[in-house]
């Protein structure tokens, strides 16, 4: 945290003074600039975003975020497809590194909530934290990439390579637990003393709709 506190300071925003400021040079030691960022490497080649069709982002414009819990404000984009949050200054993006003591990002125009979580599995990075508690929901955003493929024939177009956002994956985040949300009677056997099949059943909640899970969160934290 005290990494992001100082980037922000190095911006010319208004911080804690207990954050300790360091270095350009140390800052750019930990932070990727935007040529990187730019383009990414498949494994055989480098490939550039302004190749590709679609975009990698949660949102495509910077938006103003408030870091944690404090009054400080700075401009991120949420990068889907690295899983990584990036920052601008003027006309260079930093991108932050993936660290489990990053502090929360709270889009100020959304006041959607980006959290670092560490799951131990593929899964572990960037959440939308859709409720707090003793038990929190999780929304994963991913953008995967799918290669250009070639024409079988001249009278056949070849098809562009294309960043293709997936369906949003929910989660049930606890002391320990974590458990991807696939069907209420997974949940019930996690929670057998909570009666959440009828809870689901009462309130007619459907494990796709982002409102419903916002009330399963809240119930299970009763």
């Amino acid at each position: 945290m005290k990494l992001i506190f100082s980037l922000i300071g190095f911006f010319g925003a208004s911080i804690s003074t207990q954050a300790q400021q360091i270095s350009t040079r140390e800052i750019s030691s930990n932070i990727r600039f935007n040529k990187q960022i730019e383009e990414f490497n498949n494994g055989t080649e480098k490939i550039r975003y302004a190749d590709i069709k679609g975009i990698p982002y949660y949102y495509p414009e910077f938006i103003n975020a408030k870091i944690g819990d404090t009054k400080t404000s700075a401009p991120i984009r949420y990068n889907s497809f690295l899983d990584t949050i990036e920052l601008i200054n003027n006309e260079d993006v930093y991108q932050l590194p993936k660290e489990e003591s990053n502090p929360s990002f709270t889009l100020e125009t959304t006041k959607e909530k980006l959290v670092y979580v560490k799951t131990e599995d593929l899964y572990s990075g960037y959440f939308f934290e859709l409720n707090e508690g003793k038990f929190r929901i999780l929304k994963k955003i991913i953008t995967k990439y799918q290669a250009a493929t070639p024409p079988p024939n001249p009278m056949i177009a070849g098809n562009p390579a294309i960043f293709m956002p997936q369906k949003p994956i929910y989660f049930i985040k606890g002391e320990n637990i974590f458990l991807k949300i696939n069907n209420s009677k997974e949940l019930a056997e996690k929670f057998p003393e909570k009666k959440i099949s009828e809870f689901i059943s009462k309130n007619k909640i459907k494990l796709s709709r982002e409102a419903d899970l916002i009330q399963l969160g809240n119930f299970l934290n009763q």
